[in-house]
């Protein structure tokens, strides 16, 4: 994908989805998502086949170290031009609208369905409602009245996003994916290990670690996860389920040392790892 500044410039127009301008935006955040870039096309395929209703919608995804484009095949519109960040289950969709403004919406990924793939508007509505009602302030850098409208600026502070689309999400209805022959595999999340806290769709924090007896294992939502303890020659020590967001693990019969905690979830399949260490 090649991005050249007057490509890049008229692509951010098209964005604007038919407003006389991108300042017509009351609500936009001052910086994209704060985490690393993603390719799109290795977690959603370089062609995706959307069935919504009675429709099937062809999207064409390209992608670079700088960011992403995904396009209608049929039509040639742009959809999105941005950066993807990805971060506690939920990907984050940021394109710029101007020199120092940035709309953001979430997407979320399932067996065979994408939530808010296309959903932007609907987000930016939702996110105004919540913020006009005195929800999540840590995200507010300035409100100012501009005639009858409101003008919104948010900061992208990552654990209250998290918090905040969570809610917009249930309120997203899924798309279905379909196969396409000309698609890239999609990479499955059961294979790679997911050991960057920031990546975890489960887990949400171990402790204390390091410990003596025991360790508390608190997942970010009530869910069915497996898990294992493995000591440092990959033997299996221990194993059960989590089903409470809470969860306790008994370590006083084990040996001192460095241990690798994994967990699978049920729905998902990811797999999550963390080191914990046992001491005296």
């Amino acid at each position: 994908m090649k991005m050249k500044n007057n490509h890049f410039t008229y692509l951010l127009l098209l964005l604007c989805f038919g407003l006389s301008s991108c300042d017509d935006i009351n609500l936009t955040f001052d910086a994209p998502f704060p985490r690393k870039n993603r390719d799109l096309s290795k977690i959603l395929g370089n062609e995706l086949l959307i069935k919504r209703g009675n429709d099937t919608l062809i999207w064409e995804i390209s992608s670079d170290r700088k960011g992403n484009l995904i396009t209608n095949k049929k039509k040639g519109d742009t959809l999105f031009l941005g950066t993807v960040s990805k971060y506690r289950g939920l990907y984050y969709f940021s394109h710029q609208v101007n020199d120092s403004s940035y709309m953001i919406y979430a997407v979320k990924t399932g067996d065979n369905v994408v939530y808010g793939i296309n959903s932007a508007w609907a987000q930016i509505s939702m996110i105004e409602n919540e913020i006009n009602k005195g929800n999540y302030p840590k995200l507010v850098k300035y409100i100012i009245s501009k005639n009858e409208d409101k003008i919104i600026r948010l900061h992208p502070d990552k654990r209250e996003m998290k918090r905040l689309f969570t809610v917009v999400m249930d309120s997203i209805p899924a798309d279905t994916i379909l196969p396409s022959k000309e698609a890239n595999t999609i990479e499955p999340t059961a294979v790679a290990v997911q050991t960057d806290p920031d990546d975890f769709e489960n887990l949400s924090k171990v402790y204390p670690n390091p410990t003596k007896d025991f360790i508390n294992v608190e997942l970010q939502q009530k869910n069915v996860v497996e898990y294992q303890l493995l000591n440092l020659s990959g033997s299996v020590v221990l194993n059960g389920q989590f089903t409470d967001v809470l969860n306790k693990i008994d370590l006083s019969g084990q040996t001192n040392g460095a241990y690798l905690l994994t967990l699978v979830s049920s729905k998902t399949k990811q797999k999550e790892a963390v080191r914990i260490i046992k001491t005296k």
